[in-house]
């Protein structure tokens, strides 16, 4: 287990999260209508945090969607970067294995080992090969979408210092935080609704391994449907999903303020 010996006070960050729960207190009739979200305090140990920085690319094959989330990059991602460092929290970039290979500090890591091929389902219908074509996934579906995967990279507006963090997988994301002592995750980034929740770096699987996470509900944006669109509502049930199930939310507004005001305590 880590344990910091050489330090005597430790800097936390004050924060008031939300979480949302399905069930109500005693007395309440534990129905739909009645949950709500509520807050609470939560003391964040600085040298046990981390900021999580996940696929802030600069380009994507929904237009609407890139325009919008390079909008939340500049408003409310990128002070919160610079709030954290200023903060000293240690910055964590995970932008995907085929960006994070364009980095010389992904090479920090160790490399991980093959995966064993599953012996079921059969290969070809794994990938959908020969007679089990018709079985492709929704996005090899008509008419299919945009391949950028080459020309896919970091936002130039995202600067990645020579003593952060690059990780590919969450078995590198969590190797790192075991031989750092970190044991809380702050996740700004990008989408919501598909690789914030569902990356191997992401809230649901570092949640699933146990380390306590925060979405900075600010600092991020989801892939939205057509009547979902104007109210963002897609993006929403996102952040009530990590809430509900996997953590907590925290405002920009408070972090910037807890970065602010950090106690020193014995």
């Amino acid at each position: 287990m880590f344990e910091r010996k050489d330090a005597v006070d430790t800097s936390h960050l004050d924060l008031t999260v939300r979480y949302f729960q399905d069930c109500t207190p005693e007395g309440v009739p534990i129905r739909e209508e009645n949950f709500e979200r509520r807050e609470i305090p939560m003391s964040l140990p600085i040298d046990k945090t981390a900021l999580v920085l996940v696929d802030l690319w600069n380009d994507h094959f929904i237009e609407s969607w890139i325009e919008r989330a390079s909008q939340v990059l500049r408003d409310h991602v990128l002070p919160a970067i610079a709030a954290a460092r200023r903060a000293g929290i240690p910055v964590i970039h995970g932008p995907c294995p085929e960006v994070a290979v364009q980095y010389e500090q992904l090479a920090h890591h160790e490399p991980s080992p093959p995966r064993d091929e599953p012996d079921w389902p059969p290969g070809a219908f794994r990938n959908r090969e020969g007679d089990y074509h018709v079985y492709r996934g929704p996005r090899q579906q008509y008419p299919g979408i945009r391949d950028i995967a080459e020309e896919r990279k970091m936002s130039d507006l995202v600067e990645v210092h020579e003593n952060d963090t690059v990780i590919a997988t969450g078995q590198q994301l969590h190797d790192h935080l075991k031989s750092t002592g970190i044991l809380h995750l702050l996740y700004v980034g990008f989408a919501t609704n598909w690789c914030i929740i569902n990356r191997d770096y992401g809230v649901k699987d570092m949640r699933g391994r146990g380390y306590n996470v925060v979405l900075l509900r600010d600092a991020t944006t989801g892939v939205e449907f057509p009547d979902t669109l104007d109210n963002l509502f897609a993006t929403e049930i996102a952040i009530r999903e990590v809430e509900q199930k996997y953590g907590f939310s925290v405002s920009n507004d408070d972090f910037f303020a807890a970065c602010k005001t950090l106690n020193r305590r014995g």
